[in-house]
């Protein structure tokens, strides 16, 4: 199109990038236009650097500008108001979003703050920092957001990445001299002189910047003397503020104890312990993140052991690469769906902060208790070493949440152990009985052997039953249900009931061998199709509950090949023809079948394409913008 004489290609993004720190400002204001119109708004702000020829600005080089939390959406509309091609960065105190640095505040915002206090107005009338906060500005901008790319050497085995965009080196050694600082002008002696001045961010945020920056991932190294025994790892949870008016302890107590996180201790944050867990932990930021509403300062600290950490699924570990344990971030979630269901949608905030491993974890605890850190030391030694190798080990079946399960030399032979650890002895006492009493009446479940203050012990059984074909044989699968009923009939659920918790023995034929969660009804039990065996126990259900899926699809189906109400009330003729059915649904139409894994491969490599379709064209459009802007400003 032409206007007024001149030309301009007009060209339509349908699928905008979204909100970021990068904004543009109008090219007809200038450098000294925008420096008014911040000053007339009276927006609190700094321009961090390079900002020496103001308000000259070099082409292709951009500004960084830090602004009060309060300003944000001012400075952004303000910038935003006309047409813009001249970039800034935009980085908000606390890392509000859309104006932080890799999911963190581009400083900690303690510091942030500090440097908005004593800034002043340079001859350009731009807001920069005052000389020592620009000294120790640059410097951790080097260290931590550049490092290697700084162009600055190290010591280490970390060499300059090729030329940098700046000359570091000369500005910090002019502006160490105008403070009178000794500097040493490398990666390491600037990072000893941020540390010296309190300006080195805490242990989490290090870990988030090692993301970008190998320099600083070599900083952080795992002390072996801080790891547990027996695979174990130390959590640290942060329940927030607003999470702690909504849950109360108890409830928040009760979630670490489903998930088996043996708590050391679960407390109130009061005094300087609060006020250094809101300054240092989580870069100082506790504002509302992608949330509508912030959930408010750390208010309890949980301190627990984990007996049977799970390895980051692989989407968790790209999404959070430093974390250690999934069962950390499946607790922090469960919180989150939990207030999810007490708030209105836009109330919700993020409940809980927690550390990403044992390391960070003893890092948190440095900082917020260090007096106490000896002791919390010597007890997670001992909690963990709950779960050592029994005494005449043979082999070793699983480890899990709350036990271990082993083959040992009993009296007679080889037996079964189950070692409990003494903060879950109430599955402990579950077992015992099962065993004990119930195996007296119901001949499925195997008599106990012997036991102690921490394990109990049972026969070993030669398990035949076919794992890795589905469905199982019928007359097995009935017989399962026979022995459900008959503890159900009893006034017994098993709760955790699955086929996975029987074994078949050629002699002793089916025995059902894991009871934990056994849950009697002292006023008797309901409808058996609608007990906790086969699915979510009822509403007003006070028993434990195991983790993870209880529904019937998630446990039996694939086993049984049949409905709920088929396996239960049906006659074997019923339930034959109905897993002929079923099998054949499994080669055609059923999820997981050939047919319907096809489609579902071809579908997401359908979308992928006009992604990347849409992403090419938003670049050229916007390559093709910028270009077309800077022929215009180009006399001649």
């Amino acid at each position: 199109m032409s206007v007024a004489g001149t030309s301009f290609e007009v060209l339509e993004i349908t699928n905008p990038r979204p909100r970021a720190p990068r904004i543009y400002y109008s090219p007809a204001w200038g450098a000294t236009g925008l420096a008014e119109r911040l000053a007339d708004a009276g927006i609190r702000y700094v321009v961090l650097r390079w900002f020496e020829t103001l308000p000259h600005v070099d082409e292709g080089e951009d500004l960084d500008i830090l602004v009060a939390d309060e300003d944000l959406e001012r400075t952004r509309a303000l910038v935003e108001s006309e047409p813009g091609t001249e970039p800034i960065d935009l980085y908000s105190a606390s890392g509000l979003p859309y104006s932080d640095f890799n999911d963190a505040a581009y400083y900690p915002p303690h510091l942030a703050e500090q440097i908005l206090a004593t800034a002043i107005v340079h001859e350009s009338g731009f807001s920069v920092p005052a000389s020592v906060e620009h000294l120790r500005s640059l410097a951790y901008h080097a260290v931590y957001h550049k490092g290697a790319a700084s162009g600055l050497p190290s010591a280490g085995q970390h060499p300059p990445a090729g030329a940098a965009d700046h000359d570091y080196a000369a500005h910090l050694e002019r502006l160490a001299a105008a403070n009178g600082v000794d500097l040493v002008p490398t990666l390491e002696g600037l990072d000893t002189y941020l540390a010296s001045v309190g300006w080195r961010p805490p242990e989490d945020t290090l870990r988030r910047l090692a993301t970008h920056n190998d320099w600083v991932r070599a900083l952080i190294q795992d002390d072996p003397d801080e790891t547990l025994p027996e695979r174990a790892e130390l959590a640290v949870f942060l329940l927030r503020e607003r999470a702690l008016d909504i849950l109360g302890v108890d409830d928040f107590s009760r979630l670490l104890d489903h998930f088996g996180f043996d708590a050391l201790l679960v407390e109130p944050l009061t005094g300087d312990a609060a006020s250094r867990a809101a300054r240092q932990l989580r870069g100082g930021n506790w504002g509302q993140g992608p949330f509508p509403v912030s959930g408010g300062e750390p208010a309890v600290l949980a301190v627990a052991v984990h007996h049977a950490p799970i390895p980051p699924y692989e989407w968790l570990q790209h999404r959070y690469p430093h974390l250690t344990n999934a069962e950390t971030w499946e607790l922090k979630d469960a919180l989150r769906r939990r207030i999810e269901s007490l708030v209105p949608p836009d109330e919700r905030f993020n409940p809980v902060h927690s550390a990403d491993s044992t390391h960070e974890a003893w890092q948190y605890l440095r900082v917020v208790l260090p007096e106490r850190v000896p002791e919390l030391h010597d007890e997670a030694h001992a909690r963990a070493a709950a779960l050592a190798p029994p005494p005449g080990l043979i082999r070793n079946l699983s480890v899990g949440r709350r036990a271990r399960v082993d083959v040992v030399d009993g009296r007679q032979g080889p037996v079964v152990r189950k070692t409990f650890v003494p903060a879950f002895d109430r599955f402990l006492e579950r077992e015992v009985f099962a065993r004990r009493d119930l195996s007296r009446r119901i001949g499925a479940i195997p008599p106990l052997l012997d036991s102690g203050a921490t394990w109990v012990e049972s026969p070993l059984y030669d398990d035949r039953l076919p794992r890795d074909r589905r469905p199982l044989p019928l007359p097995v699968v009935r017989e399962m249900v026979a022995v459900l009923r008959e503890l159900h009939e009893a006034g017994y659920d098993v709760v955790d009931a699955k086929p996975d918790n029987f074994v078949l023995d050629a002699r002793e034929g089916l025995k059902l061998v894991d009871l934990e969660f056994l849950h009697a009804y002292p006023d008797g039990p309901g409808s058996f199709v609608e007990s906790a065996n086969f699915g979510e126990p009822q509403a007003d259900f006070d028993g434990d509950r195991p983790v993870g899926d209880m529904s019937y699809a998630s446990r039996w189906l694939s086993a049984t090949g049949m409905p709920l109400d088929l396996l239960v009330e049906g006659s074997p003729w019923q339930q034959q023809m109905h897993r002929a059915a079923w099998a054949l649904g499994g080669l055609t139409t059923r999820a997981g079948s050939p047919p319907r894994r096809l489609l579902s491969r071809a579908r997401p490599l359908a979308r992928h394409a006009r992604w990347l379709a849409r992403e090419r064209l938003t670049d050229w459009s916007l390559q093709r913008a910028v270009v077309s802007a800077a022929q215009t400003r180009r006399p001649g």
